[in-house]
């Protein structure tokens, strides 16, 4: 029997789940970024899977959002709350993308029908600002209102390319009229989809490596503002029992572990060769044949000699 999520649950489940696109992704990174450089010492990796970090995590937000008064009189206002609500969006997408989640470590793009029936919608909002925009200069206008007639990924990406490039070329004329970073935002993600790039080219990661540091980083930095919000429970719910029980209850101590740097041996001084090893020498063990058994010679067999018997003396 399946357990049955409240309201509440489920606003906050839609709230902090992973986000759908690289853009949007980028851009809670790049608004996380500075508070992860100030908090976060020591990066590190995951200790258990990180579903049960994110179970407890949520549970952590959800309560912060039910006592968000108490808290905010303790200096824990919306914009800290605003923090972990976003790091739980990291935390699930990284883990959708690079870590546990189906997908682990590749952005599956959808189908080219799929994107060009998405970037329809698209198309026609950035016409409608040129139109206006460009009212009485139609040989502009003209250049927005391209669509793809064919329905083929060649002419879709092309379309894209050259949409974008004259979104931001008259970025100046199409801005008061409602053009928005936004908007630009969502034409670049359409265009990664469509030409197939994969996660880690979108997101500027030379390789898997670099993605497995980004998610640690994602990692640390939601436990850290979890054990924040936890300590703040505690302290501005001091004088309500259940919640500061509920908070207390809270506990992010099996959440990450320290990773182990390899072993490397002394480095030799700058101006000095390093040693060359030498092998010993291999010695074969000696080859030991088995020894040849001959099979023992049969002597023949000498009868003895009969005993001499008594020589009984002569009846008289």
């Amino acid at each position: 029997m399946g357990i049955e999520l409240s309201q509440e649950q489920h606003a906050v489940l839609k709230e902090t789940r992973a986000v759908a696109t690289p853009a949007e992704f980028q851009a809670l990174l790049d608004a996380a970024r500075p508070e992860m450089d100030r908090i976060i010492r020591e990066v590190m990796e995951p200790s258990q899977p990180i579903s049960i970090t994110l179970t407890e995590l949520r549970d952590l937000y959800l309560a912060v959002v039910q006592y968000e008064a108490a808290l905010a009189s303790k200096a824990y206002g919306p914009e800290r709350r605003a923090l972990l609500r976003g790091a739980l969006q990291l935390l699930d997408t990284a883990n959708l993308w690079f870590g546990e989640g189906k997908r682990t470590g590749a952005y599956q793009v959808r189908p080219i029908d799929q994107v060009i029936k998405a970037s329809r919608p698209w198309r026609a909002r950035l016409k409608a600002f040129a139109d206006q925009a460009f009212a009485f200069e139609p040989d502009v206008a003209e250049q927005f209102a391209d669509v793809n007639t064919s329905g083929t990924l060649t002419e879709e990406t092309s379309d894209l390319a050259m949409l974008l490039r004259l979104a931001k070329q008259h970025q100046a004329r199409l801005a008061p009229v409602g053009l928005t970073e936004d908007f630009l935002r969502e034409g670049s993600a359409l265009l990664d989809e469509v030409s197939g790039r994969d996660l880690l080219g979108i997101l500027g990661l030379r390789n898997r490596e670099e993605a497995m540091v980004l998610r640690n980083s994602i990692v640390t930095y939601a436990t850290l503002l979890g054990n924040e919000a936890r300590a703040a429970g505690v302290n501005a719910c001091w004088d309500l029992p259940e919640a500061k029980r509920r908070f207390s209850a809270t506990s992010f101590r099996n959440a990450l572990r320290r990773l182990r740097p390899k072993r490397r041996g002394s480095a030799a001084a700058p101006d000095e060769p390093a040693p060359v090893e030498t092998k010993p020498a291999e010695t074969k063990p000696a080859e030991t044949k088995p020894a040849e058994t001959k099979p023992a010679e049969s002597k023949p067999v000498e009868p003895k000699p009969a005993e001499p018997k008594p020589i009984e003396p002569a009846p008289v």
